[in-house]
């Protein structure tokens, strides 16, 4: 067991060029910028000693400054949000660190607790992750929901875009795409090469599984709404309008 003192930063990606939905992390909600959602959940978690934003543009810099967030510039050129929470991580002393996901405004302080936790108390696992359990057909059968199975005891066996998984009562483990890192394991996965199954699957988690390190899952109860196209920011407002500061 690492001791309770153990250090743990939050750093959240947030790329200005998004493909699908450009300036996203930006993007306005009830009168607040996206990535200010998930910034604010990571500063309420106590797991967490500090909260860095990464930034490829100025614009996010000043938004992010301007809400009292400490923005981090970080070469424009790096591939994945991956890669940008490496760049920053190899500089801190924290031992582990979290990789939060600006188009996640629905995630709780809790859950980030809980996967910090994880990481602290199972010194067999060198990766956190978090699930949570759903009894949808539909959401079985898409592509875009990622399905996890795990062993009894927490490790990670698996993820695919396919039906994977599924109980006799028909649930599944849905993964939620927020990690925790021990900072080598972070720094060793960042120079180590897209793999097969990664490639295949379009996932990046399974670099890691193909290379040996070892993913613990995490369960929370509730699930969260990513925000992946503008007209998913209509559907996280409906939620918050009805159950502030509750996830659906």
């Amino acid at each position: 067991m690492m001791n309770k003192s153990t250090t743990a930063i939050g750093i959240i990606p947030a790329r200005l060029a998004s493909t699908r939905f450009p300036k996203k992390v930006i993007a306005p909600l009830l009168g607040k910028p996206l990535v200010q959602y998930i910034w604010e959940a990571a500063a309420k978690a106590k797991s967490l000693s500090a909260v860095w934003v990464a930034v490829d543009d100025p614009e996010v810099v000043r938004v992010v400054e301007a809400f009292g967030g400490k923005a981090v510039m970080t070469p424009s050129e790096l591939p994945s949000g991956s890669d940008r929470v490496a760049y920053l991580a190899k500089d801190c002393e924290a031992e582990i660190v979290v990789n939060l996901q600006a188009d996640e405004p629905l995630l709780p302080a809790y859950a980030i607790d809980k996967l910090v936790e994880l990481l602290k108390n199972r010194p067999e696992f060198d990766i956190a992750t978090l699930v949570v359990r759903k009894n949808t057909p539909s959401l079985l059968e898409d592509p875009n929901v990622v399905k996890c199975v795990s062993s009894a005891n927490q490790r990670a066996l698996y993820f695919s875009r396919k039906p994977l998984g599924s109980s006799p009562d028909g649930s599944f483990l849905k993964h939620l795409g927020i990690y925790a890192y021990r900072k080598q394991t972070l720094l060793k996965l960042a120079g180590i090469s897209p793999s097969p199954l990664e490639l295949t699957e379009k996932l990046e988690q399974l670099r890691a599984l193909e290379n040996g390190f070892s993913i613990g899952v995490c369960l929370v109860s509730e699930d969260t709404l990513a925000v992946d196209v503008p007209s998913d920011l209509e559907k996280v407002e409906r939620v918050l309008r009805e159950k502030p500061g509750v996830v659906i």
